[in-house]
């Protein structure tokens, strides 16, 4: 990573900035967004991390993992038939 020494203001946040971070093409842009824009890629947020983990969990479990859903069976009342019929 070549650093540049001179300031400029950065068009996109209005933030005067003393060093020009400058990239090859085909490297990590995220060095310049962490700079430039306070950038957290997903992979170090918390939240994130969480959603996987719980995303994880849920796909490692099996069918003995899961307690089936029994619904109480419905009773119907047998009704007499009228003899009139």
């Amino acid at each position: 990573m070549q650093v540049v020494s001179s300031e400029f203001l950065n068009k996109n946040t209005g933030v005067k900035m003393d060093k020009f971070i400058s990239t090859p093409s085909g490297t990590d842009i995220t060095k310049r967004w962490k700079a430039l824009y306070n950038y957290v890629p997903a992979s170090e947020q918390a939240h994130i991390k969480r959603k996987w983990a719980e995303f994880k969990a849920q796909m490692a479990k099996t069918l003995d993992d899961l307690e089936p859903e029994i619904q109480p069976a419905k009773v119907f009342q047998w009704q007499k038939r009228s003899k009139s019929l």
